[in-house]
């Protein structure tokens, strides 16, 4: 499935990776399974900037859908800057998309994801509406 980035959308972040050796797999390309974890920790980042912890208290996002399109394959040594936007903000979730950059390469994109992110409620395991205060602190892509 292809998706792109809404032309409205803002930036709200730029991560740094530093590709490691065993990163990549036996084609000595960075692993597919890399990119995921390379959305985590830039999401993960994003949200500690702005001050949404994760996995305190009661309540907290869960992942109910991530995806990635593969464009160009990446090698050992690379730095990627993973940029992060917001793309849909709903009653309950918001999708966050990562576009990943070559810094080595021009800034050349060699992938894009997507992962859709639920407020849950971690004690009854259901998605609750999003507090006013964290729509506040991700609605700066409008």
């Amino acid at each position: 499935m292809k998706f792109e980035i809404p032309e409205k959308n803002t930036l709200l972040d730029s991560h740094t990776i530093h590709v490691r050796w065993g990163d990549m797999d036996a084609l000595g390309h960075v692993n597919n399974a890399m990119y995921f974890r390379y959305m985590e920790s830039a999401r993960v980042a994003y949200l500690s900037k702005i001050g949404i912890l994760l996995g305190h208290e009661n309540e907290s996002f869960v992942l109910a859908n991530t995806m990635c399109n593969f464009i160009l394959p990446t090698s050992y040594p690379a730095t990627l800057s993973i940029e992060t936007y917001v793309s849909k903000l709903g009653n309950s979730s918001v999708d966050f998309i990562h576009r990943f950059m070559n810094i080595g390469k021009g800034n050349e994109m060699v992938a894009v994801g997507l992962a859709t992110a639920v407020w849950v409620n971690l004690l009854k395991n259901k998605a609750i509406a999003l507090p006013k205060t964290i729509i506040d602190k991700l609605d700066r892509s409008k």
